[in-house]
């Protein structure tokens, strides 16, 4: 029976431990599967459920997250534009995610195996190029809101480590200047990883350099290539981050300093280009 029809099978009834071990190495071969349905509604959510529902040992545990850490997942042929290898690369990234959350629970990764998933994830987020959200006829990509959801679940893993959140703010301003206009609630997940920040004791004043630092790095670009076309898509994804999280802090009270600051440049960036 092929892969499909078996998750099928199983969408509607237990998982046995015994399915797991005689699944994984298909789920994981086929995680970036270009059908939508498969990859998203059965691969995933079979990934999901057997991670949620304590269906892993240990050793299946760390077995799937070498392999959607290693070279043929989440470095899959990393740097193509328009390739189906982003959904390989994308949803290895999601599972990371999902299985960073359940060891919040379990606490059965080590502070430098965390540090090393930290280090790959930051890598690949840089190092990411396509950046498309919803593909026709082959679903979602999202690369980079699915790996700003393993940057959340990095965040709150009781074993985060607060040197590395100067290094997450950096990697959000390089996604935010990636050559991509963002139209798929890309911003909203970056905005995500900056709540878990803040929830984690960011300091305010960190943040509002971070924020400062962002604008001056849209006026360098400005400076150094006018008003192109990539200046204005980079312009564009900085303003609809910069209004979410002006909006995020706002929903949750916090923030004042930062959303002030933000108010401030998005107006000096409104009255710079339009004049009025």
């Amino acid at each position: 029976m092929e892969l499909k029809a078996r998750l099928e099978q199983l969408a509607d009834g237990s998982i046995k431990q015994d399915d797991v071990a005689l699944l994984l190495p298909e789920l994981l071969m086929h995680i970036g599967a270009t059908d939508a349905d498969l990859r998203d509604n059965l691969i995933f959510q079979t990934f999901i459920r057997i991670i949620n529902e304590d269906l892993l040992t240990n050793e299946q545990f760390r077995h799937i997250l070498n392999t959607c850490l290693d070279e043929h997942h989440l470095f899959y042929r990393l740097g193509e534009k328009e390739t189906n290898s982003v959904f390989t690369r994308s949803f290895s990234s999601l599972v990371i995610a999902a299985l960073l959350t359940k060891d919040s629970e379990m606490e059965l990764l080590s502070e430098d195996k965390l540090q090393e998933i930290f280090n790959r994830c930051i890598s690949y987020l840089k190092l990411e190029q396509d950046t498309r959200g919803y593909v026709e006829e082959k679903g979602w990509a999202h690369s980079i809101a699915h790996g700003a959801d393993v940057l959340v679940s990095l965040v709150n893993h009781p074993k985060s480590n607060e040197k590395n959140y100067t290094e997450i703010l950096d990697v959000i301003n390089d996604c935010l200047r990636k050559e991509a206009a963002y139209i798929d609630d890309e911003d909203e997940r970056l905005v995500f990883v900056v709540e878990a920040l803040i929830e984690q004791g960011l300091n305010e004043t960190q943040l509002e350099q971070w924020v400062l630092d962002v604008f001056n790095d849209l006026e360098e670009l400005h400076v150094k290539e006018g008003f192109s076309l990539r200046y204005f898509r980079v312009k564009f994804t900085i303003s609809s981050f910069m209004k979410t999280c002006y909006f995020q802090l706002g929903y949750k009270e916090d923030g004042k300093i930062v959303r002030n600051t933000i108010q401030e440049r998005l107006k000096e960036l409104h009255q710079k280009l339009y004049k009025a």
